[in-house]
């Protein structure tokens, strides 16, 4: 992940006085550079023919690419904040995506329909923030999927987009289903969506509302739509699995065999397996086979450069077997388990997903026998768990505050801060 921050100040008074500016804000702009540890840039950008000024903070956590490309870019169309990365196989791989990106949009020249063009080809895991100059209009978004992260927050001095914020700013997520154009002239938003050509546009505080309001909501109030192209007879392959299970065996491993027997199950799990297969090894292949420390070194790196947040669960296991396929036989793969104690005094870590981690791990040391893999045990005592939490933790995953969200949050967390219960810094893999 990279750090992508920018805040468009109103009027040069607010720039010079520092008052209301985020971009002062030594806390939050510590964790927009914490996620890129490679580079750090800033620009500062006068808003044409305004008395506005844009301020864009990039870091860059160097993932693609032969050569590290600094961000934010700048040319005389625009300036471009991207944190993600393109898994298309049709793009030049000894060329930052960044770049790659930046000169799409050039090419676009300003066009709006072309820009939006140009924005609907990225496939894979992203967020970005895009200034065209000429127009003044500044364009965000995030993948359709909304795997990366994006905020947005205003005040009467300045309008914030940035990859983090904290507790303090009222700020909401940007909706992953529409690219926005904000005109910095008119204060109007236009939200083009991902799939169909549909447009809306509204005044930006009548946008702001609209989603404070809707992403206020509980959860059970939010419903999808089930795609009904699919020819599936869900009635006869449930009546199909009840007969499997009601068979005269308790063998489990007898019972799936007999349930992948049903046609429609069987290409439903090939199908589903070659998906996953595929975007694990684009995955794994896009990224350096180097680790942070070999990075700028010629000869082979023999390191790890592959870490698994690893509970022992089915999807997590499945994921190691995988990756298993496509990372280098001669590096380790670090499977990472983090178990939290309740009790400071008599600390004892043997939790479920620590005793669950454990037995999947001879599972693969029997499948996978040419790898090694390393089970890195990361013990958070009581104390250490309610101090990050507090401090830090609950910043990051702002504005989401619910009881599963600072559960996912903590723990993938202390996974990424690269440190096992040897107090071993496994962090040469976690860029």
């Amino acid at each position: 992940m990279c750090g992508i921050f920018c805040e468009v100040n109103f009027g040069f008074c607010n720039m010079c006085t520092g008052q209301n500016t985020v971009k002062n804000d030594d806390v939050i702009i510590s964790r927009v550079k914490n996620r890129g540890p490679n580079s750090t840039k800033e620009l500062q950008l006068q808003v044409r023919n305004e008395e506005n000024m844009l301020n864009f903070i990039g870091s860059v956590l160097w993932m693609q690419g032969v050569e590290l490309c600094p961000q934010p870019l700048e040319t005389n169309s625009g300036v471009l904040l991207f944190n993600g990365d393109i898994f298309d196989c049709t793009w030049d791989k000894t060329i930052c995506d960044t770049q790659l990106i930046m000169d799409k949009l050039n090419e676009a020249d300003s066009c709006k329909k072309q820009v939006l063009k140009a924005l609907h080809t990225l496939k894979g895991p992203f967020s970005l923030i895009y200034y065209d100059k000429i127009n003044c209009e500044l364009y965000f978004t995030r993948d359709r999927i909304g795997r990366s992260s994006l905020l947005f927050h205003k005040n009467n001095e300045s309008i914030i987009i940035s990859s983090v914020l904290g507790r303090q700013y009222k700020c909401i997520e940007v909706p992953a289903t529409y690219i926005h154009v904000l005109n910095l002239n008119s204060n109007r938003i236009e939200c083009h969506s991902w799939g169909k050509n549909q447009m809306k546009e509204y005044k930006l505080s009548s946008w702001i509302n609209t989603l404070q309001e809707q992403q206020s909501r509980p959860d059970e109030d939010f419903t999808i739509s089930i795609d009904d192209t699919l020819e599936l007879d869900q009635e006869t392959i449930i009546n199909a699995i009840e007969n499997v299970a009601q068979d005269n065996t308790s063998c489990k491993l007898t019972i799936m065999r007999n349930i992948l027997k049903i046609p429609t199950i069987m290409h439903t799990v090939e199908k589903l397996t070659q998906l996953l297969e595929k975007s694990v090894k684009i995955r794994l292949e896009t990224q350096p086979k180097k680790c942070k420390d070999c990075l700028n070194s010629t000869s082979k790196c023999n390191h790890c450069t592959v870490g698994i947040l690893f509970s022992g669960g089915l999807d997590c296991t499945i994921l190691a077997f995988l990756a298993d396929k496509y990372v280098d036989k001669d590096q380790p793969i670090d499977l990472i388990n983090v178990a939290f104690s309740k009790d400071d005094y008599n600390a004892n870590y043997d939790v479920p997903d620590r005793l669950t981690g454990k037995q999947s791990l001879k599972e693969l040391q029997k499948i996978c026998v040419s790898r090694k893999w390393v089970f890195r045990e990361v013990n958070i005592t009581k104390n250490e768990f309610q101090e990050l939490q507090k401090s830090t933790i609950a910043d990051l995953v702002h504005p989401r505050q619910t009881i599963l969200d600072e559960s996912l949050g903590t723990a993938l967390w202390f996974a990424a801060r690269g440190r096992d219960d040897s107090d071993t810094i496994i962090g040469v893999w976690g860029r």
